[in-house]
């Protein structure tokens, strides 16, 4: 099988980044509502750990799941 490799740059990471959004907003709009604010408190709660290792980026992505869960 052929192995398909992505050139490392800003179009490729922004690509991954919303693909990662799709697949928890998929996940969080398949849950009850009880469920999805659970999943949404724990995404908060992982960003406030990014957030207390300075890690901007991951805590601004997190956030903005959370937001778009909520």
């Amino acid at each position: 099988m052929k192995q398909e490799k992505f050139p490392v740059n800003a179009d490729t990471l922004n690509s991954m980044v919303s693909a990662m959004g799709a697949v928890v907003m998929s996940v969080a709009y398949a849950l009850p509502p009880e469920q999805r604010e659970k999943m949404s408190d724990a995404i908060f709660r992982i960003a406030k750990q990014a957030e207390a290792r300075g890690d901007t980026a991951l805590e601004t992505l997190l956030i903005d799941m959370h937001r778009a869960i909520r």
